[in-house]
């Protein structure tokens, strides 16, 4: 589900790799921080050995942000696979697009399953603010969003924009999905303080061993849609008595005025 802006012209390009291949050890940690404060695009990638891979993308009229990406070499149990940490946070003024994109790409597949997933955030606009936030982790297991401790919330938030759009997703990349989006004009804010991935199911707005805080509020006027589909099931809480599923569409509506969605955590396995 990977989204693209047009109109805006690559600046800065940015292109990085955290290559550590062939080690049985655990070794130094190697990190990557990129900061802007300016005008322009700010857009780059990071592959941390064979484990895990991040781009993100931070474009507008004025915009101050940073991104770090961390491969932890530490090799736990000799599974040959790192623990990898990824994070993104861009403030964007008067229009602009902001995307981050983590992918875990290796896994202790005799216990845990495939490798494959992924966590996406994306949000535009013609004109008004930006502000995203998030954070990734991948390991020998699974892939962890947690922002619990870091930015617990407002990890959307679009301010006086004429048209926005926004979305959210993770995706176990075995058939196992969940995403939330919104198109509108005023304001919005998305809470999605923690989402897990592995092999065999996803997580939307809970997880982590965190307590949940999942929701959305919006004004003006748009339109929020939350999908999920699963292999055997899905379940969420905006429909807590539903049972039966193993897919799912909602969409909701509203024309000025205020829209809230108080917990839209969602599993798909």
């Amino acid at each position: 589900m990977k989204r693209k802006f047009i109109g805006i012209g690559a600046i800065l390009a940015i292109v990085c790799s955290l290559l550590v291949s062939g080690i049985a050890f655990a070794d130094d940690p190697t990190t990557v921080e990129v900061t802007w404060d300016g005008t322009g695009v700010v857009d780059g990638s990071v592959n941390t050995g064979d484990d895990a891979n991040a781009t993100f993308t931070s474009a507008g009229n004025y915009q101050v942000g940073k991104f770090t990406a961390t491969d932890s070499n530490n090799n736990p149990y000799g599974y040959n696979v790192d623990t990898c940490n990824f994070s993104f946070e861009t403030s964007i003024t008067g229009g602009g697009v902001a995307e981050f994109i983590v992918n875990r790409t290796d896994s202790k597949e005799s216990s845990y399953g495939e490798a494959g997933q992924q966590s996406g955030t994306y949000a535009a606009t013609t004109d008004g603010d930006i502000l995203m936030q998030n954070r990734s982790s991948t390991n020998y297991a699974a892939m962890k969003d947690s922002n619990y401790g870091w930015h617990a919330n407002d990890h959307i938030v679009i301010g006086n924009a004429t048209l926005y759009e926004l979305a959210r997703w993770v995706d176990s990349g075995n058939g196992d999905y969940a995403s939330l989006s919104a198109l509108g004009i005023g304001g919005a804010d998305l809470d999605a303080m923690s989402s897990e991935a592995d092999g065999g199911k996803v997580r939307l707005g809970w997880g982590c061993g965190c307590y949940t805080n999942a929701d959305f509020t919006a004004t003006g006027s748009g339109q929020f849609q939350l999908q999920a589909n699963g292999n055997t099931s899905t379940t969420t809480a905006m429909a807590p008595g539903m049972t039966g599923a193993n897919s799912f569409t909602f969409i909701a509506t509203w024309l000025d005025s205020t829209f809230t969605v108080p917990d839209y955590s969602t599993t798909a396995q």
